[in-house]
């Protein structure tokens, strides 16, 4: 489904949803995941700005939504409630013409030899949840903000196995020695290569960065990366000022990102942490005039 349209046109994602939920109120050390089930009415309005902005596909608010994360909170007996949930605030916000997405993030610790998860039980966090997201109707994955190719690639088997089109998006920062890697060391060419060889609908990067380093990244992965790329970078990198958490690239910054962004042949393109509907109508602008 995806790949078919993106053979077609560019396409527009959605922007933040966690920095968006702590506007709107969401407590430090709060899951925002389970806002679908005690504020769905905040959820809902800012999948809906998203649409109304020009989003093609918009996500579900899952990102934490696996059992590893949710027992952190006390909330593993929730999980088939707040994935539901989830799906059903956002199908109500889409229009006709948008497509709807499950997001996925980590599942919260670390899989070997970064770590003592074993792959068969990432691989069961990962089933169970989106089991449940299929039996909602989802189609697309976008496992977003990896750190990790092992833990992205025991997603990505589960998902295709189970049938679903996945998105791989990776977080790149950047060194001292001018590159950008994980935060496992892994570079933008070495997530290329190695997912070359995968069945994967999209590679992206997304967070970390803003929209001026996101366009060096999307560069590098363009010279070692034939097929479809995502790309969603923060609002800039964020700045502290007293209790509050800026970010200081605006939409007008936005606009001119995406233009660099088209002239790579990046195909889909939406925002992170920081950005609001305003930086998405942004680019919908300029990626629908293209």
């Amino acid at each position: 489904m995806l790949a078919n349209l993106l053979s077609k046109k560019n396409l527009v994602l959605d922007g933040a949803m966690g920095t968006r939920l702590q506007k709107a109120g969401l407590p430090a050390g709060h899951l925002p995941d389970e806002w679908n089930i005690s504020h769905p009415n905040l959820v809902y309005n800012i999948i809906h700005s998203y649409v109304e902005a020009g989003s093609d596909i918009v996500q579900t608010n899952t990102f934490g939504s696996n059992r590893l994360i949710l027992k952190k909170y006390g909330l593993e007996g929730k999980i088939n409630e707040i994935n539901r949930q989830a799906v059903k605030i956002a199908r109500e916000a889409l229009d006709s013409s948008t497509l709807l997405c499950g997001s996925l993030g980590p599942v919260g610790d670390f899989i070997e030899p970064y770590g003592d998860l074993t792959k068969k039980e990432v691989q069961d966090v990962v089933k169970e949840q989106v089991e449940i997201l299929l039996s909602e109707g989802i189609e697309i994955f976008n496992l977003e903000t990896f750190i990790s190719s092992v833990e992205s690639i025991a997603a990505t088997e589960t998902i295709l196995e189970l049938g679903g089109e996945v998105i791989s998006s990776f977080t790149f920062e950047p060194r001292d020695d001018g590159r950008f890697t994980t935060l496992m060391g892994e570079t933008p060419e070495k997530i290329a290569h190695i997912f070359q060889s995968y069945p994967i609908a999209v590679l992206g990067a997304n967070c970390g960065t803003g929209m001026k380093q996101m366009i060096k990244i999307a560069g590098v992965y363009r010279s070692y990366y034939s097929g479809y790329l995502l790309c969603k970078p923060n609002a800039g990198i964020p700045k502290v000022q007293g209790n509050q958490v800026l970010y200081t690239e605006t939409p007008e910054d936005f606009a001119k990102g995406t233009k660099e962004l088209l002239n790579l042949n990046i195909n889909l393109i939406g925002g992170c942490c920081g950005t609001t509907e305003k930086h998405i109508r942004a680019i919908a602008e300029v990626v629908h005039q293209s």
